[in-house]
This record gives C-alpha cells, sequence and structure tokens, in this order.
C-alpha cells in the first residue's frame, strides 16, 4: 500500500503545523501570567552562559547540570534558550520560544510516528477498502495533537519536558524507521540519550522502553548487530558527561524528595496494625510495609488514568491544566474506548505498542506523591491523540458501513458528511471553550499560581531603586533573587563577587542577598529609612508609608512596596 503523502496531505499537515504553532506561540509573554521560578532559572542561568560561560553558581559550561535552587535541573533546556536569549534578550518571550518551537515540531513528528507505525504494523493485514486508515489515521492524529489542551498549555511554558517528549518521539519513530532500514539504528538511541540531559522522568522512561522494545525486536537487532552497537556506543558517548551525576548523591537528593517510598506513614500504619494482631503471622504477611508501599504505589499509578483527570478538570495544579477542561477534551472520552478496543482487534500489535508506552511513562510517575501529574506522564503523549483518531475513523466507517446496507452511495455520502460535520462543531466547540477560559478567565483567576508579582513590583521601583541603599524583598512568593536577577538583568559577574549565599540541610539553595537586595528574613520593628521594602501587603507596618500596591489579576494585593517615609520620591 502507498504510505507516500499527496499533495492534499502535504497542504493539510502544513495547515495543521501552523496552526499548532499559532496556539502555542500566540501572546506567550501574558499567557501564562508569569515566569515561573522554574522559568526565570532556566532564563537567568541561560543569560549567565551566554555572558560568562558560567552558569549562577560560576561553574563553567557545565554539561551534567545546572545546581540552580539545588534541584540539579538537566542542562539541555538553559542550553536551548541560549540563543533566544542572545536573540531578543533576557524576556519571558525568549524563555518561552523554545519550549513553543519544540512543541510544535512535535505535532509535525506525530504524523511521521504514525506513519512508521503503520508501514511496521498493518503488512497486508487490511484489506484495500481500509484504506482510509493509512491515509487519515497520520493526519488526524497530528490534527489532534496539535490542538490538545494537555500539549498546549505545556508548550506555552519553559517546561523541559516539552523538550523530552520531541526527543522521545523522534526516538521511537526512528527505533521504528530501523525495523526496515538498519541504518537508522545508529541514528535511534541519540534522542533517547539526549532526552535523559531534559527532565528526570525521561531518565527512567528511556531505559525501560527501550529495553523491552529491544527484546521485543531481538531478532532484527541480530541480524544488524553492528548498525545496533554502532548506535548504542553513540549513545553511551553522548551520556558519559552526565553519568556521574546520575550516580551520585545530588541526583538522588530528587526522588527522595518527592517519592511515596520515604513516605514514614506506610510503615508507621504496617507497624501498628501488626501489633493490633499480636504479631501473628498473617499479619507480618498481609500488613508488610512492603505490601503498604506496593498498594500506595498501584494507588499512584491509577490515579494518572483517572476519567476525572483525563476528560474533566485535568491536572489539580493550576500550571498544567486550566482546571475546567481535561488534560484531553470530553468529546474524545467515547472515541479513546472505541480507538483503543477497535486497534486491538484490527492492529493488536500496534496498540499493544502504544498502550506500553503509556505505562513505560507512569510507571516513574507513580513514585511520586503528587498524583496524578501532566508533566511527569507527559511522554505519554501523543499516544492519546492517535487511540482518539483511531476511534473517530472507525466510528465514521462503521457508521457508513451500516448505511451502505440501507441506502445508496449518495445518501451514504450526505449521511457521512452530516456525522463528521456534527463532529466537528463538538471539536468547535470544546476548543472554543478551553481558549475562551485559558485567555479570559485562567490569568485572573489563577495568577498567583505563577508567582505573579515580582515583576511587577520590580518594574515599578525601577526609577526609585537608586534613592536607596538596601531593598528588601519577601521571599513569601518565592525565589525572589532569582526574580530580581532576571528582570534587573544583573551582570552575572558582579552578581557572584556579592552573593550571600548558602545551602539548607535538605540541599536546597538559597541567596540571601547581592548588592544592594536582601531577600526573606522578617520586617524590622523600626523601618529603616534608607531601605525600599516589598513585602507582603498583610504585613505593611501602620507607620510604612504606601508607595504602591502589585495587585493579582483578580485584583487581589499580593505585594506592597514602602519605605519609612523620609526619602523624598
Amino acid at each position: 500500500m502507498d504510505m507516500k503523502r499527496l499533495p492534499l496531505q502535504n497542504i493539510v499537515l502544513f495547515l495543521i503545523v501552523v496552526i499548532g504553532l499559532v496556539l502555542r506561540i500566540y501572546q506567550i509573554d501574558r499567557y501564562p501570567p508569569s515566569l515561573s521560578w522554574d522559568e526565570v532559572s532556566i532564563g537567568y542561568n541561560a543569560y549567565s552562559i551566554l555572558k560568562t560561560g558560567r552558569d549562577e553558581h560560576g561553574k563553567f559550561f557545565p554539561l551534567d547540570t545546572f545546581v540552580a535552587y539545588g534541584d540539579y535541573k538537566p542542562p539541555l533546556a538553559v542550553y536551548a534558550t541560549v540563543p533566544f536569549v542572545a536573540l531578543f534578550g533576557l524576556n519571558d518571550f525568549a524563555v518561552r520560544l523554545p519550549s513553543v518551537l519544540f512543541g510544535t515540531i512535535t505535532v509535525l513528528m506525530t504524523y511521521f510516528l504514525v506513519v512508521e507505525l503503520l508501514t511496521v504494523f498493518i503488512k497486508g493485514k487490511l484489506k484495500e477498502k481500509q484504506e482510509y486508515l493509512i491515509r487519515g489515521l497520520p493526519i488526524l492524529s497530528a490534527g489532534l495533537f496539535a490542538i490538545s489542551p494537555w500539549h498546549i498549555n505545556i508548550s506555552r511554558a519553559g517546561f523541559e519536558a516539552n523538550i523530552a517528549l520531541l526527543l522521545v518521539v523522534l526516538c521511537i519513530t526512528f527505533l521504528l524507521r530501523a525495523l526496515s532500514k538498519p541504518k537508522y539504528w545508529i541514528y535511534a538511541w541519540f534522542p533517547f540519550a539526549a532526552s535523559v540531559y531534559t527532565f528526570n522522568s525521561a531518565r527512567y522512561f528511556v531505559p525501560i522502553f527501550g529495553f523491552v522494545f529491544c527484546l521485543c525486536y531481538l531478532s532484527y537487532i541480530r541480524r544488524n548487530w553492528k548498525y545496533f552497537v554502532s548506535g548504542v556506543v553513540l549513545a553511551l558517548i553522548v551520556l558519559s558527561p552526565i553519568i556521574p551525576h546520575l550516580l551520585s548523591k545530588e541526583a538522588r537528593l530528587r526522588f527522595a524528595e518527592v517519592n511515596i517510598f520515604t513516605d514514614s506513614s506506610i510503615v508507621a500504619t504496617s507497624n501498628a496494625r501488626i501489633t493490633r494482631e499480636n504479631g501473628s503471622i498473617i499479619g507480618k504477611i498481609l500488613q508488610n510495609r512492603r505490601v503498604g508501599y506496593a498498594r500506595s504505589y498501584l494507588i499512584h499509578f491509577f490515579d494518572n488514568l483517572q476519567p476525572d483527570f483525563l476528560f474533566i478538570t485535568g491536572d489539580g495544579n493550576p500550571k498544567f491544566s486550566i482546571q475546567d477542561v481535561g488534560q484531553l477534551y470530553i468529546v474524545e472520552a467515547s472515541f479513546l474506548i472505541i480507538g483503543l478496543l477497535s486497534m486491538f482487534l484490527i492492529l493488536p500489535q500496534m496498540a499493544a505498542l502504544l498502550l506500553f508506552w503509556i505505562i513505560c511513562a507512569i510507571i516513574p510517575a507513580a513514585t511520586a506523591r503528587e498524583t496524578p501529574h501532566a508533566l511527569r506522564i507527559l511522554n505519554t503523549l501523543p499516544t492519546w491523540q492517535i487511540f482518539v483518531a483511531f476511534g473517530i475513523i472507525k466510528t465514521v466507517s462503521g457508521i457508513r458501513c451500516q448505511l451502505s446496507r440501507v441506502m445508496d452511495k449518495k445518501k451514504q455520502n450526505s449521511v457521512t458528511y452530516t456525522v463528521v460535520a456534527i463532529l466537528i462543531v463538538f471539536y468547535i466547540v470544546n476548543v472554543a471553550y478551553y481558549l475562551h477560559t485559558y485567555y479570559l478567565h485562567y490569568p485572573r483567576e489563577y495568577s498567583g499560581e505563577w508567582q505573579y508579582g515580582y515583576k511587577q513590583a520590580l518594574q515599578k521601583i525601577t526609577s526609585k531603586a537608586s534613592l536607596y541603599h538596601t531593598i528588601a524583598i519577601t521571599d513569601a512568593i518565592g525565589r525572589p533573587y532569582m526574580y530580581t536577577l532576571f528582570y534587573t538583568k544583573t551582570d552575572p559577574s558582579e552578581y557572584r563577587m556579592t552573593a550571600r549565599t548558602s545551602f539548607d540541610a535538605a540541599g536546597f539553595f538559597h541567596v540571601h542577598g547581592f548588592g544592594k537586595y536582601v531577600f526573606g528574613g522578617i520586617l524590622p520593628s523600626k523601618l529603616d529609612p534608607n531601605t525600599l521594602y516589598i513585602w507582603d501587603t498583610g504585613m505593611m507596618p501602620k507607620e510604612a508609608r504606601i508607595i504602591d500596591t502589585v495587585r493579582l489579576l483578580d485584583g487581589t494585593p499580593v505585594l506592597g512596596i514602602f519605605d519609612a517615609g523620609q526619602i523624598s520620591i
């Protein structure tokens, strides 16, 4: 069967990519309403690399990790941001643009991924009259992915996971291509290796998926072992700078912070139940802490498959969901089920691979205490859209098949077009509701979740900062030093010379001040006449002279700008 794209398909694919780009790039400097503390960290470290070749901690071109807040960020997102900071300056647009572009390329790669899936798994299993599947599934999958609320949300902010997703999709596409063109084994593992430099979840997904894929296609590998070994060697070379970090205690720090296996309450519950059963053998077996942890893991695993999470409200963290729309559109719920079941009947190996892909992406995320978590299971995309697309095609074709028994071809076409039109209308309503809420209501309701306030406060004091000896900024919103570095465009060398820093007992990094800026602490009982304060509005002293107030987009006051009233402004 001919897998070549028709001219019309090329045009439609181009339009889908353009739509995907527009949905991801439109006003990214305003929506989401503020850069998160991770985004400003990525942006300023990119700026520091650009200006000095060193990160904020003074490390020269780090290849393994950026220490950042003591969370040891994978480096690829920072380096990917450097050229955009060079082109557009240190600003919100430059920090978010890489994620937009990676997300848009993933839309395009979804098309080629599905083409490879069909090339590998059809192999004459479908009848000629089912050629609609070959021509329709790649385009429809890419189209659904382009309008996905899940992926749009993540692509519009500077999340490292978005880079990892593109590399995962690229690698799996190459792996599938290698089954028919063995030379692709040389390149296939490179994106997987690169994804290890992007996001922690990818570091677990990659070896699990890669190992099982190799087991399934061991016969192909044996026949082309030279290409395969060359690809593995290339991947190991790419991984060599980061391997020491992956084996270090710093790498374990983040995992220990978030994983369920450090939850002492499970042990306490286990011990209490065994004691209640007087230490019986059955009690020791059934109430063993290992059973408790296994149960907890399964709960967290299936949290990520909850219908409410997938179709109604989405992730509980407003950074990953607008809270009014699921990670998938509600119109897609029935088509997901139809697509999953029908694909297992028609193309069981393809369905098994996609389902295994989802499982592999959830396995590491289920170890975390916060579930469901749209960012940590982002690597499940675009499998959901492929199943939904298959379900739509199967539904439409099934209706047409039933109509063929009672109607002539002309009437069949008329009813089929009506069904498709109704489906398009449902999608338009779903997408319109999502976009309307995203741009009009979401910023006002959840600006506080994006550390909104620091940027606005720093902009308000620009003309006044030189009048004061000290500027004190609250740490109530989180990481004020990085917002100050970012929005004042502080020279990295100057910052490193004057920074007053420390690591806490948990290994996290804190900046108490640099230059004239001081961060956190408590307000003095008597305001310093030479200090300008940016502080919580609820803690402003009565004797303070209020210069300005920063409000969230819903009007709630969040930061007050004030002084002792002894400087003429």
